[in-house]
């Protein structure tokens, strides 16, 4: 298709995450924003949603419908809530547009797994789901575990922001069998965008400034994802996340720090050089000797990865960095359709992190 642009359609596109995956389309030498489609702000143009955009898209926001889901496109790409790509997945999947999606509506190829999953999340009142017999052809969208299935998938379901940073920061662990138990605890920090546009008020800047806030205490949605890949690794010996999020008065960005007892004594060299061989090939996983940190993330879609080990070398602790609206949302989706559509995975996310 190197002749001709890959035609994306944008469903939830003034959004903060369609936002992010707006940005990332126009700068890509291989797509076209084929229309912009969102509930809020139809009937304006993107640039005057957002006059940053100015003189890099005018298209006019359309309302969704029906007949404009899916229209004159190759892919969809739904950067929506929960629940809203199920009322339209059956329908794609008849007419072969395939689709990618940010909620967690094709995350999970089971239904039992995608109930858990509702369970948990705050604004999912029904555990069913809608297009069950389509479970089992979607692709989970971790691009350095999944890349094959993600290739061939006619729909992929972007991982969850705090999933991903656990998930790559802990597989090489779960894969050779070194984590005591299955069993690793979590402290996840967030910036105040991860929670999305509309203002709650846990986002006021009086409550949120100066303020470190838990929230949803081992009982957070992504937990059931990152189990479901974590515990199939290696000999697939399951796995238990307990995690505590903590919302930080910081716009962007997400550190997991990961505490585990490990099944024999091994040196932090030792797991340093296996995560440098694991994720070899990976552009996007930087695996550091010092500490990551948010800055060091920021605007790109790096994964900064590194692990220490505490005297005696039976317990760990990893640690993730990541730009949740990059590679915990849009930098990840973008490397998904990179994969989905036979592309280099760095094509459109060569910009570097953003410092100071």
């Amino acid at each position: 298709m190197a002749d001709k642009k890959i035609r994306a359609q944008l469903v939830g596109a003034t959004g903060y995450g369609g936002l992010g995956i707006l940005e990332l389309l126009l700068g890509h030498p291989n797509f076209e924003v084929s229309a912009l489609i969102a509930r809020d702000d139809a009937g304006r143009r993107i640039d005057q949603v957002y006059p940053h955009l100015t003189g890099r898209c005018e298209l006019m926001v359309e309302a969704p419908d029906d007949s404009t889901i899916g229209r004159d496109c190759d892919v969809v790409i739904f950067a929506t809530p929960d629940r809203v790509s199920q009322q339209y997945a059956a329908d794609l999947a008849a007419r072969g547009v395939r689709f990618i999606d940010y909620s967690g509506d094709f995350r999970f190829t089971s239904t039992d797994d995608y109930a858990r999953y509702a369970e948990r999340h705050p604004s999912i009142k029904d555990g069913s789901h809608d297009n069950a017999a389509l479970l089992g052809q979607n692709a989970y969208g971790v691009s350095e575990i999944n890349a094959e299935a993600i290739a061939t998938a006619p729909m992929v379901g972007n991982p969850g922001c705090f999933a991903i940073g656990i998930i790559i920061g802990l597989a090489p662990l779960y894969t050779d069998g070194l984590v005591q138990d299955g069993l690793v605890a979590v402290d996840g920090l967030t910036g105040s965008s991860g929670a999305g546009k509309k203002p709650a008020p846990t986002q006021h800047f009086s409550h949120l400034n100066d303020n470190v806030i838990p929230y949803r205490v081992l009982n957070h949605q992504h937990v059931v994802e990152a189990e479901m890949s974590l515990g199939r690794m290696g000999a697939g010996g399951g796995a238990t996340v307990d995690f505590i999020p903590h919302l930080l008065g910081t716009t962007r960005g997400i550190l997991n720090t990961m505490h585990v007892s490990l099944t024999r004594a091994t040196t932090r060299d030792t797991i340093l050089d296996r995560y440098r061989t694991f994720f070899a090939g990976h552009p996007f996983v930087r695996v550091l000797d010092e500490p990551p940190t948010l800055k060091g993330t920021l605007g790109s879609n790096y994964i900064d990865v590194s692990v220490f080990t505490a005297p005696g070398d039976r317990r760990a602790v990893v640690m993730s960095s990541i730009d949740n609206l990059m590679k915990g949302q849009s930098g990840s989706a973008m490397q998904n359709l990179n994969i989905m559509f036979g592309l280099p995975q760095t094509t459109g996310l060569d910009r570097g992190p953003l410092y100071p």
